[in-house]
């Protein structure tokens, strides 16, 4: 499971690293058409606007796998070994059932509603951008199960070093 999630983080990495080029390309593109041959582009803000929200929905389980994400450590350090390892168990599941049921579930019903739907400028089927919320929520899944396994692992040396 270790072996997919660095698979994960090279492939999110790449990914995610064109993907931002593609939105400093678009924005330059716009301000080059906009400010210099005084006829806007009309496919730019757009495109950079999906693209930031695939960004989004991409980053955010590549910095959850990193451990990079948003914590608040002032209540849980005051915590015990095995009450730190007990909250990150109960936070694990959380964000598992979360990413299960409403990115996944979830997603997938608003991406089914989007159906026949395509993007004012781009003419995409609008399917393609909402399809990012599943995307997120399969790619959290994969990140969570080894890290709450870890947390298990932890939890079970904490009961050891106790007795």
């Amino acid at each position: 499971m270790k072996k997919l999630t660095k698979i994960l983080d090279k492939v999110l990495e790449v990914i995610l690293s064109i993907m931002v080029v593609l939105m400093v390309f678009g924005c330059v593109w716009q301000i080059f058409t906009r400010f210099i041959l005084r006829d806007p582009s009309d496919w730019t803000e757009e495109f950079v606007k999906y693209v930031l929200i695939w960004t989004t929905m991409l980053g955010v389980p590549y910095a959850y796998g990193k451990d990079k994400h948003i914590s608040i450590g002032f209540v849980t350090g005051t915590f015990t070994p095995k009450g730190t390892a007990m909250d990150k168990i109960f936070n694990e599941i959380l964000i598992l059932l979360i990413s299960v049921v409403i990115m996944i579930v979830g997603g997938i019903m608003v991406t089914a509603n989007a159906a026949g739907q395509v993007s004012a400028a781009l003419q995409i089927p609008m399917q393609v951008y909402y399809s990012g919320v599943p995307v997120c929520g399969v790619l959290m899944v994969l990140y969570s199960i080894p890290r709450l396994m870890d947390h298990i692992a932890e939890l079970k040396n904490c009961r050891k070093e106790v007795q």
